[in-house]
Formats: C-alpha cells, sequence, structure tokens
C-alpha cells in the first residue's frame, strides 16, 4: 500500500472521528438543555443520568447516524484535497478514480463493520439501558404497566386486555375471540387472566364463555376459574418498539419467527427493524462514494457549495426513507423495499455520476 493510501484513511478516519464527536457533543448540549428540568424534578442520580443515559445516547445516535456523518467528512476532507489541488495532480499522475477510491473505501469498510457490529449485537443493550432511564426519569411512564393491550395470539385467536401488569403476568377485564373463516365462533369474557407458574398454563377468573354459529349466540356458561391454553408465554405477551430494539440480531429473528406463525399484524414493523439494522451500515459505503464524487473537483463556489449538496442529500435521504417506510406500514409494500429504497436511490446517483467522471 502506498504512502498516499495510508494518508487518505488517516485523513478520513480523523475527519470522521472529529464530525462525529462535534455533532454528538452538540446533540448533549441541547437535550441536556430540554431535559434539565426533568431530571431536577424526578431527581435523577448524576451517575446514572452520565452512565445510562448520556453514554448509551452517544453511542446510539452515533451508531444511527453514521452513515450521513460519513458522507458529510467525505465532502468535507475530500473538497479540502481537491482545493489543495492534491486530487489534480492524481489524475495528472494517470492516477484512475477507481484508485483513488481504494483507500476511501478501505476506510468506509472499517466504519461499515464497527457498524453492523454495533446494530445488531452491542447498540441493543446499551439501548435497553437509556430506554429504561428515559422512561423512569424522563418521560416518567410505568413500563410495567399497560393498558388497552390488543395481541394476535395465532392465526384465528385475539385477545383484549384493558390493563395488563407485565411485571405479575396479569391482565384485567380480559376479551378472548376465536375465529373459523373469519367467523366468529368463540368468545370468552374475564375479570381477570393471569399466568400459573406451577402449571404452566393461563388461568381466567370470573369468566363467561360465548359459542356462535353464522355469528349467531347459541350457548353460553360462566364460572369462577378456568384453566385456558394460549400458544404464548407471559414474556411474549407484551411488547413494546423499545422491547425490539433491545433485541439483538438472534433474538430479533427468532422473535419474528414466532410472530410470524401467530399472524401478528405488527409485522411490518418487526421486519422494518430487521432490515435497517443492514441497510444503515451500508448506506455508509453508497455515501463514501457519492460523497467522493460529489467533492473531488474543483467547482465555483468551493466547499460551501459542496457541503451543502451533501447536506441538501441527507434531507432527501431521510425523506425517502420516512415516506417509503409510511408506507410500508399502511400498505402491503414489502418491509425489504421500502428500507432498501433510499440506498437504491441513492446508488443509482452514485453510478450515473460515476460514469460521467470517468
Amino acid at each position: 500500500m502506498k504512502k498516499f493510501d495510508y494518508y487518505i484513511i488517516r485523513y478520513f478516519l480523523s475527519t470522521f472521528a472529529m464530525s462525529i464527536t462535534l455533532i454528538l457533543a452538540i446533540a448533549v448540549v441541547f437535550d441536556f438543555s430540554e431535559k434539565i428540568d426533568n431530571f431536577i424534578d424526578t431527581q435523577a442520580p448524576v451517575n446514572l443520568i452520565i452512565k445510562d443515559y448520556y453514554i448509551n445516547f452517544i453511542i446510539h445516535y452515533g451508531v444511527l447516524f453514521s452513515g450521513l456523518i460519513t458522507f458529510i467528512s467525505v465532502i468535507f476532507f475530500t473538497s479540502k484535497l481537491s482545493d489543495n489541488n492534491e486530487i489534480i495532480a492524481l489524475y495528472n499522475n494517470h492516477i484512475s478514480p477507481l484508485r483513488i477510491l481504494v483507500p476511501y473505501m478501505i476506510s468506509a469498510g472499517i466504519i461499515f463493520l464497527i457498524n453492523i457490529y454495533c446494530q445488531n449485537w452491542f447498540l441493543p443493550d446499551k439501548n435497553e439501558k437509556r430506554l429504561n432511564f428515559e422512561n423512569t426519569y424522563i418521560k416518567n411512564k410505568d413500563i410495567l404497566r399497560h393498558k388497552k393491550l390488543h395481541k394476535q395470539i395465532d392465526e384465528n385467536t385475539f385477545i383484549f386486555i384493558k390493563s395488563y401488569d407485565v411485571k405479575n403476568a396479569k391482565g384485567y377485564n380480559c376479551n378472548i375471540q376465536k375465529f373459523s373463516k373469519n367467523n366468529l365462533y368463540s368468545k370468552v369474557s374475564a375479570h381477570s387472566i393471569y399466568w400459573d407458574n406451577n402449571k404452566e398454563t393461563w388461568k381466567l377468573i370470573k369468566y363467561k364463555e360465548y359459542i356462535y354459529e353464522d355469528l349467531t349466540k347459541i350457548s353460553s356458561f360462566s364460572g369462577k376459574e378456568k384453566e385456558i391454553k394460549l400458544n404464548i408465554l407471559p414474556e411474549e405477551m407484551f411488547y413494546q418498539e423499545r422491547s425490539i430494539k433491545s433485541m439483538n440480531y438472534s433474538e430479533l429473528t427468532q422473535f419474528i419467527y414466532n410472530e410470524e406463525k401467530r399472524g401478528s399484524h405488527l409485522m411490518p414493523l418487526y421486519n422494518i427493524e430487521k432490515h435497517e439494522r443492514f441497510s444503515y451500515p451500508f448506506s455508509i459505503l453508497i455515501f463514501t462514494l457519492l460523497g467522493f464524487l460529489i467533492s473531488n473537483q474543483n467547482i465555483r463556489g468551493g466547499m460551501g457549495y459542496k457541503l451543502a449538496i451533501g447536506i441538501a442529500i441527507c434531507f432527501f435521504y431521510i425523506f425517502i426513507m420516512k415516506f417509503s417506510i409510511t408506507l410500508t406500514i399502511n400498505s402491503n409494500i414489502p418491509a425489504f423495499i421500502s428500507v432498501w429504497t433510499p440506498n437504491i436511490v441513492c446508488m443509482l446517483i452514485t453510478i450515473v455520476s460515476f460514469k460521467r467522471l470517468t
């Protein structure tokens, strides 16, 4: 490897480190100024604010926005190389753009691999601590109790619980409905439902059961207590978005498999989370190429103009991502398409720009 390669790699990684440090420092200052009242009101311990919240806050947003920060970093330092005529000197020595890109892609590959690991294995545990802190000291929300729980247990069984105690695996005002060929044939209403650890089954307290045929009630009976087998465990009964973000890749894959068998209506959200863990790291490679193509030549307006273009593309990328994800949630568009669409669009722009350069 030539001295030029080491020079670019060192310049790339140092600029990325400086950029991400500066941006996250500004984010921490703004976040602290916004939440200081919450910290005072809830008397949050200083050590937890630093250890559980802000350290994990920095890790979370550093990983999440590393692709866009890489993009801005590449534009910044490549523009400086271009303004100093270092890129032109390489072209004059008959070094092709592809060869110049080698150290860029090595640097991007390092960030990419670190990001992949963080997204799927390191970050979920940090998210759990950060979100627990937020719910305790910022949102002041009891995450161990949920109101109006609606869960699809399998393809034909639905459960509705007005209030669910996560810690004690107990629900109040329960309603279980079973369908056959899209027609209701059984409904059980109960004052409460809880998990019996000894028998490993669910129990209904003060229940009433109704049997239907052609949507007409044909029989009913009631009782004080009844065991009922549901294809679901207490820890599977209630999942928040925070629960998904706190799973590593293996746990998330198994969770999606189980929920798919149950026919969960929240499958789009779960699949979006799974694909985002790979699409965001992959954007690092695309943005590195695109950033180089934008900033490798001297143009009127200099670095400021190039950075403005880069920031505009960042906003465009985020807009496409949010728009396509909304379509997946509200329609039948596969999560794979919606999550990867921004990367595909940016890759097409990169290919067209690179052909013009060469």
